[in-house]
């Protein structure tokens, strides 16, 4: 046992070491850096949770209804973990990158499955706690409920993640496993990934009557919640009326499940890994034609090919576009006469309970496209994911100037289809020569920010002792800065437009400023970019 918590100690470090690393892990001062932005990062996340349950419980509280809260909150904690859970999987249980080397440890397969799940359990509490204990914060200041309360609901924390990791933790197996012996496995992480976000999105429309009151609707929701997910009603009875058998069951049902499942991947650790790291050998090579191509353009291509063949790159760094077109195309049927010649009669306004909801979005369009600009950042990991083979991008005969424009080309390439987005918004809202002006210049000036601002930022904080792409993609340094910042940028703009009566003025305003930006940033890149990229 004390070899298994050994192991974990190691991962735990080494996921810290790739998520806190700036410049210099090795350095103090870069290290207190990491572990303050990662102090950073929970305290903001922890206050969002605490906005969003505290506005819950308000609503909740008008209607009599406050003890929904911990059931909902529980129930959206478990989703979360399920969904960011099942592509863990690979990378964390199978398929890792240094499995040859740690299975020729000193530590019997059991106690290493043991480690893998552990580490698996601590990542997914720490966001658990995250968003429960605001929830359970938010409950007991309104509620006020006895001692009782705060014990059950301390006890009960620690055994939320369990069965979601186990219900993601086999879906994520069979997926991965799937995929290893699909010839184009890494389109088919992306395609499953999107089908998934895209039938949750479904569901979660067609759960009922948006025109509902606000307490019947969270009822209906909690009663779908339990008919769906059976620890549910066992949570709520054990946290809200102290019944200990059901807080007994609770635990019981998690720990069985979560011991079972261990055990079962115990006995096939081995053969599921060799499965994967092999992968898919029906390939057929043919000699065709080679191909010239110009300095620019081959940079170009290895990047576009480094994005595509790295799902939660893509996923990560384009789902601002996914959902942004998703939402363009749902425009179409808000007043468009589509839908009634499909005989479909989905209405946006009416699934928000928001009848002026078409004009705030031609007011608020720009805003919104901006939002979704600053999540599709690929260059804020573009050179951390060069990783120890970034010698090979530097001995090649191309300029630095040319791989950083290669680099920024491919960002813009990924947010491009938002020119079509912009037109079909412009097109269902009727915009007029101003606001469609204005649409289209913020998508540029908001486009090349976070190309040139995510590349600079990923220059400043490196990270090449990654281990796995989802530490520099999700859980960088470069990331978290990148994201505050792309947050703060749309509070400017929104903040500009609240203070500034002409809406249009406001917007010109913001363009102007970030149209000074990008021409700064792009001369730091070019000068002090140039310089930083020939010191690695």
């Amino acid at each position: 046992m004390s070899k298994v918590f050994r192991l974990v100690s190691i991962q735990i470090g080494a996921v810290l070491t790739d998520m806190l690393s700036i410049g210099n892990s090795r350095n103090k001062k870069s290290k207190a850096t990491g572990y303050g932005g990662l102090a950073l990062f929970i305290v903001l996340m922890s206050g969002v949770s605490l906005m969003y349950c505290s506005m819950i419980a308000s609503g909740l509280k008008m209607f009599n209804s406050l003890e929904l809260l911990p059931v909902l909150v529980m129930a959206a904690t478990s989703l979360v973990s399920l969904v960011t859970t099942i592509f863990k999987v690979k990378g964390t249980i199978f398929g890792f990158r240094d499995y040859d080397m740690v299975m020729s440890l000193p530590v019997s397969t059991a106690g290493m499955v043991a480690s893998r799940v552990i580490l698996l359990y601590a990542v997914n509490m720490v966001f658990t706690a995250i968003i429960m204990i605001p929830a359970m914060l938010v409950y007991g200041a309104v509620a006020k409920p006895g001692v009782i309360y705060v014990l059950i609901s301390i006890i009960t924390l620690f055994f939320i993640p369990l069965v979601p990791i186990v219900l993601a933790s086999v879906l994520g197996t069979i997926v991965a496993y799937a995929a290893s012996r699909f010839r184009y496995t890494n389109l088919f992480h992306i395609l499953f990934s999107i089908v998934m976000f895209l039938g949750y999105l479904f569901l979660s429309m067609n759960m009922g009557d948006a025109g509902q009151e606000f307490a019947d609707m969270s009822r209906a929701l909690t009663e779908q919640v339990n008919s769906t997910y059976p620890l549910a009603p066992l949570y709520s009875k054990a946290v809200i009326h102290y019944d200990i058998v059901a807080m007994l069951m609770f635990i019981g049902i998690s720990l069985l499940a979560f011991l079972l499942y261990t055990l079962v991947i115990g006995k096939c650790f081995k053969w599921l890994n060799s499965k994967m790291l092999t992968g898919s050998t029906r390939t057929k090579f043919k000699m065709g034609e080679l191909k010239a191509r110009s300095p620019f353009f081959a940079v170009y291509w290895k990047e576009m090919k480094r994005f595509f063949s790295t799902p939660i790159y893509v996923l990560n760094t384009g789902f601002g576009v996914i959902l942004l077109t998703l939402g363009a195309l749902a425009l179409l049927f808000v007043t468009s006469p589509l839908a009634d010649l499909l005989n479909l009669h989905f209405k946006i306004e009416e699934i928000l309970s928001m009848p002026q909801f078409s004009g705030m979005l031609g007011s608020f369009g720009p805003l919104f496209v901006s939002f979704f600009i600053m999540m599709s950042s690929t260059t804020m990991a573009s050179i951390s994911l060069e990783g120890k083979n970034l010698w090979i991008l530097k001995s090649l005969p191309v300029s630095t100037k040319t791989i950083f424009h290669a680099k920024i080309a491919v960002n813009l390439a990924i947010l491009s289809p938002i020119l079509l987005d912009i037109v079909i918004i412009g097109f269902v809202l009727n915009y007029d020569l101003i606001q469609g002006l204005i649409i289209i210049l913020t998508t540029i000036v908001c486009s090349i920010f976070v190309s040139v601002y995510g590349l600079l930022v990923n220059l400043k904080f490196p990270n090449f002792d990654w281990t796995t792409e989802t530490t520099v993609v999700k859980q960088s340094a470069a990331a978290l800065v990148c994201v505050l910042t792309g947050m703060g940028i749309v509070g400017l703009q929104y903040l500009l437009i609240y203070l500034i009566p002409n809406t249009s003025l406001a917007y010109f305003i913001y363009i102007g400023l970030m149209a000074i930006v990008d021409c700064i940033l792009y001369h730091k890149l070019m000068v002090y970019g140039t310089s930083r990229f020939r010191e690695f």
